[in-house]
């Protein structure tokens, strides 16, 4: 029998908030910034500059609407005291560069990576910014434009750097730099409700139901791997009473464009647990597939079957109701 792991709750929150006063504890601890900025002249950066965030992660959807992106190109005064004057601030796409020398280029020659650049032609932000007289920062979203043709197993990131300030101010050099990395999410991801029935002969003989709220999280242009939060990327069941999962098994799920017919695998690296799809607990038949027009998955698969037949006793089955309740 497999082995079957046990979860306590985790519940984490993290929260970071923007306003027209904020107070950048990093700056004033003078963890980052200005070195000295009690004797230098005052600065300016991107409090999730590569000096205090290497990246910034965002999941995209694959549309051909704008989708916009707010929370990360923000320029904030580094100083103790708001300007008494406008500061006009210049910004560039310093994503990648001859020489390897750009934002992403640095981040992936330090970490292994091989994230792509995002085409420019399919984003933009806004390069002239005016912090105000009186006023602590300034925040302008990014438009992403298209993400048609982008491929959801890649990663693709923009670099953008503060190229320029006046007022008398100068750019933080930790702070110059911003990196935003994007993943590119199918309509399948988000968040879901799955309301399932599961058979394992001895830790849960009486095809117990449950619910409970899992994600789903894109591998592929059509293809989406199950996340529980605070456990990782399992199959919750209900065994002996609570809710429990395998381990070694991450199932992730398939839908035909064509067809909507969904097919399940253990996406598992060394798997050696294999699905097949079912045919329901009577074996009178299940279509496993995608409604579009009610954004929920219907599946039943397991192992340890006879063919696609459930054999009591033997077999281990998951029938899924699965509702799309919103984008993660």
């Amino acid at each position: 029998m497999k082995k079957i792991l046990s979860f306590s709750l985790i519940l984490a929150a993290f929260s970071v908030a923007f306003s027209g006063c904020l107070k950048d504890k990093g700056f004033d601890n003078h963890t980052y910034g200005i070195n000295d900025p009690d004797t230098q002249p005052p600065g300016v950066g991107f409090p999730l500059g590569t000096g205090v965030k290497p990246k910034n992660d965002f999941g995209l959807d694959v549309s051909a609407s704008t989708q916009v992106v707010s929370g990360f190109v923000f320029v904030n005064i580094e100083a103790g005291a708001v300007p008494k004057s406008d500061v006009h601030i210049t910004l560039v796409n310093n994503t990648t560069n001859a020489g390897n020398t750009g934002i992403l280029d640095k981040y992936n020659a330090a970490n292994g990576t091989a994230i792509l650049a995002l085409p420019p032609a399919v984003w933009n932000v806004a390069t002239s910014l005016t912090i105000l007289a009186g006023t602590r920062n300034i925040e302008v979203p990014i438009n992403v434009t298209n993400t048609i043709a982008l491929n959801a197993n890649l990663q693709y990131a923009i670099g953008i750097r503060i190229s320029a300030v006046d007022a008398g101010y100068k750019i933080a050099s930790n702070l110059q730099d911003l990196l935003i990395v994007f993943s590119v999410k199918n309509q399948y991801d988000g968040r879901y409700t799955l309301r399932g029935q599961f058979y394992h002969p001895s830790q849960s003989p009486g095809f117990d139901w449950f619910t409970v709220g899992v994600q789903m999280h894109t591998t592929g242009p059509n293809s989406v791997k199950m996340y529980w939060p605070g456990n990782g990327y399992y199959h919750p069941g209900l065994f002996g009473g609570s809710l429990n999962a395998f381990g070694s098994q991450e199932p992730e799920y398939t839908v035909d464009p064509a067809t909507k017919k969904i097919t399940v695998q253990n996406a598992f690296a060394g798997a050696v647990t294999f699905y097949t799809m079912g045919l329901g607990f009577n074996n009178a038949g299940y279509n496993s597939r995608w409604e579009p027009t009610e954004k929920t998955m219907y599946d039943c698969f397991g192992y340890n079957l006879s063919g696609q037949n459930f054999v009591l006793g033997t077999s281990r089955m998951w029938i899924d109701t699965l509702i799309r309740t919103g984008p993660r």
